[in-house]
């Protein structure tokens, strides 16, 4: 698994916050689509990679729950408690990915909008 600041940091690194999405030429257009379009890439592989991460952290909670159920030692009042628990400690940890997948989604909304937007330069100028 990835960490959370990870994501964050190749996130930063497209420095997709604050960027203008001009141009007065149909060159200029073409090079900023080229741009936009490197970006989705590297925003859908994030994605992919974030939400492999939730699944990964719920099967491994999964699997501690399945070993809980299964100790016939244990009180059921007992595993009820660290059942919850384990739930609840599995709902933080996903949280952080959960808050990650939303930005890529948001950012990868705003690409495809800057995208209709080039495109439309680039026909205008043809």
């Amino acid at each position: 698994m990835i960490s959370p600041k990870v994501y964050h940091q190749q996130i930063d690194d497209l420095d997709i916050e604050g960027m203008l999405v001009f141009a007065d030429t149909a060159d200029e257009a073409s090079i900023l689509l080229n741009k936009l379009e490197k970006m989705e890439e590297i925003l859908e592989k994030i994605r992919v990679n974030v939400r492999m991460d939730i699944r990964n952290i719920r099967r491994e909670y999964m699997d501690k729950i399945k070993l809980l159920e299964s100790d016939h030692e244990t009180s059921r009042k007992y595993k009820l408690k660290e059942k919850k628990n384990l739930i609840e400690e599995r709902e933080i940890n996903i949280a952080p990915y959960e808050a990650i997948e939303i930005l890529v989604e948001d950012y990868l909304r705003q690409i495809r909008d800057a995208q209709i937007y080039v495109n439309n330069i680039i026909h205008e100028s043809i």
